[in-house]
């Protein structure tokens, strides 16, 4: 019965490399959608509804690109998922007593190639933006906003409108 054995075993290494390909694809999408963040000016945080705020015509003085920060729970679950699917590919490349030591070096690695992708994807396109109200003595401000899908990134004599308040952005002319 040599050939039964033999089938029986390649059936439970299918098994647990569905096992573990089910367990990769839950990581990597609950990583993923831990760092989806939407940059449209179309839509509002729970938050502001209803916060009213001051809107005064303005031009922007300067504007250049910052970095903007991951959230610690996005880089976390980028290193749990990363650390999972590096130890479950270690189970499965090495072998005997190297199996042990080849999950936790490839966990480890995939802890650290995880937060890193998760670092790099999810930043958010951000500028420090300085705006000049109109006027002879308008009071300038200074502010960092996300780079928005609708309009991209703002550049020095642009005009428009300067939202003022805790929530504070600048819009170009016909936006």
């Amino acid at each position: 019965m040599p050939h039964c054995s033999v089938f029986s075993e390649n059936l439970n290494l299918i098994y647990k490399i569905m096992y573990k390909s089910t367990l990769l694809l839950v990581a990597v999408a609950l990583g993923l959608s831990s760092c989806a963040w939407d940059s449209s000016y179309g839509s509002v945080a729970s938050n502001k509804i209803g916060v009213t705020q001051q809107v005064l015509p303005a031009t922007v003085i300067s504007a250049y690109e910052v970095k903007g920060e991951t959230s610690s729970t996005a880089k976390n679950v980028g290193t749990v998922a990363g650390g999972v699917l590096g130890a479950g590919l270690g189970q499965m490349l090495g072998g005997g007593s190297g199996r042990i030591v080849s999950a936790a070096g490839f966990g480890v690695a995939g802890a650290l190639a995880g937060r890193y992708l998760t670092d790099s994807m999810g930043n958010t396109r951000c500028q420090r933006v300085t705006v000049k109200v109109d006027g002879k003595n308008g009071p300038t401000y200074s502010f960092v906003q996300p780079v928005y899908s609708e309009f991209g990134p703002l550049s020095a004599g642009m005009h428009g409108n300067y939202h003022h308040g805790s929530d504070a952005h600048f819009t170009p002319d016909g936006y």
